[in-house]
């Protein structure tokens, strides 16, 4: 072999080696976050408080393969794979969702009394952080004001954005063309600035009398920026792969969380307290995405959740994200009278054949009766369990149903709002106004060289 040769197998072996240990950064390696360049001069995130919705594992509930994992019922995933795909037209979405868009209705009828949606009402001067503006103009999502600063509310921004992208892309017929503002925030009002009272705009949930607020889903529809919580559509496959007969489940109530969230989790706590039905623990946040040395032990996954025959959800600083996935579950869901509306909250019984949920008092002075009812009728609770996985997991949870929902709101703004100007005039020339939906995204990725390195990029830290 000749000089020249040996050179050549050389570098080619170091380069292998480069790329097989840049690889195993990448694959162990978790971005810190993304940033999103603010289209505005939006100052830092005030909402310090990371959100509770969903319970972070312990250490032992990690991913790893560890062997070929059982094999699920088959009805479980064919259950879920009926509603598994997002491109129903809006005729099947009505006949299979019936009862999940109540809440959208509510709100093109207010704006049909008071008058339409106009340019004005979704301004968004009002709001330091944690607001989008965005249009849809043939069949294309672009972000016009972005009020985006932090790793808080970046990846909820993106997340939502990436709903709206795939209900767009995946509808068998066309959207209408329209312009909106979005909150991201768990608290849609900003209680440093001016009221909202006379804005318009796309939010998480409301208060009953905020009528002028339309309800969107969930960012966790997409994914959450936690590693091991992963993508909706994974943890609902991991639940029905794990899922137990209900004779097998653990026979008490379960709940984890942050306390200091909301006084009513505090109350709860202390009506809790010494209960042989009741598995409730308090989880200590050491930061956003890690659980305190402390709470560690006592943290429990989202799907070792369904181990349980009872779930309990509470609000958190507003709504909790947290429910989506207890509703998955077909395990007993009780949670106590909420403030906090979802879009969703149209489909909860709390009574009756079709009960899917069981219903407590902000103050669960009820909770042990209906507890002690519950676990000396195990069948009435079964039946309330299989109610719900019929309901909701089967159902309104689905992917399908939470694309129906998006497109549907879409259809009923455009109704109720102002025709959007797509372009702008820059140097006397026409130029299409913001930033393309693809564009951004890149740009949230991005980061200047004086924040995050050429490997740190190269290997994923930032």
């Amino acid at each position: 072999m000749t000089w020249k040769s040996r050179t050549s197998l050389a570098v080619a072996g170091a380069l292998c080696i480069f790329l097989l240990i840049a690889t195993g950064f990448i694959a162990n390696t978790r971005p810190e976050g993304f940033y999103i360049p603010s289209l505005s001069n939006a100052q830092p995130s005030q909402e310090a408080e990371r959100d509770e919705g969903v319970p972070t594992p312990a250490p032992s509930s990690q991913h790893a393969i560890e062997g070929i994992a059982t094999q699920a019922p088959v009805e479980s995933l064919q259950a879920l794979s009926r509603f598994d795909g997002y491109g129903l037209a809006s005729g099947e979405c009505d006949a299979e969702f019936k009862d999940l868009f109540k809440e959208i209705g509510r709100a093109a009828a207010h704006r049909k009394d008071t008058g339409n949606v106009t340019s004005s009402d979704i301004d968004l001067h009002w709001k330091q952080d944690g607001a989008l503006r965005a249009m849809i103009w043939r069949q294309k999502l672009f972000i016009l004001d972005s009020k985006i600063d932090g790793e808080y509310v970046a990846p909820r921004a993106l997340s939502i954005l990436h709903q709206i992208d795939r209900a767009i892309t995946t509808s068998p017929e066309p959207v209408p063309d329209i312009e909106f503002s979005l909150m991201i925030t768990d608290l849609p009002d900003d209680a440093t600035t001016e009221s909202h009272t006379n804005h318009t705009f796309w939010a998480l949930s409301r208060l009953s009398d905020d009528k002028n607020t339309w309800l969107m889903p969930d960012f966790g529809y997409w994914s959450w920026p936690l590693d091991l919580v992963g993508s909706y559509e994974q943890i609902r496959v991991e639940m029905a792969q794990n899922q137990l007969p209900w004779q097998e489940r653990i026979s008490k109530l379960l709940w984890r969380g942050a306390l200091k969230t909301n006084k009513l989790r505090q109350t709860m706590y202390q009506a809790t307290r010494g209960k042989s039905w009741a598995d409730i623990e308090e989880v200590k946040w050491q930061n956003r995405t890690e659980v305190s040395a402390g709470s560690a032990a006592s943290a429990v996954s989202m799907a070792d959740h369904c181990k349980y025959q009872y779930l309990l959800h509470t609000e958190g600083r507003s709504y909790s994200g947290r429910g989506k996935y207890l509703l998955n579950c077909g395990s007993v869901v009780i949670m106590h009278k909420s403030e906090w509306i979802e879009p969703h909250q149209d489909v909860y019984v709390a009574s009756g054949a079709e009960q899917n949920i069981v219903e407590v008092e902000r103050d669960f002075s009820d909770l042990e009766g209906k507890m002690q009812q519950l676990l000396n009728q195990p069948m009435l609770a079964e039946s309330i369990a299989k109610n719900s996985q019929k309901t909701f997991r089967d159902r309104y949870m689905t992917p399908a149903a939470q694309t129906c929902y998006w497109r549907k709101l879409f259809h009923a703004w455009a109704e109720v709002s102002f025709r959007p100007e797509p372009f702008e005039v820059v140097n006397g020339k026409a130029r299409l106004r913001g930033v393309p939906f693809e564009t951004f995204v890149i740009k949230a990725l991005s980061r200047s060289s004086a924040e995050c390195s050429f490997w740190k990029k190269l290997t994923l830290q930032c």
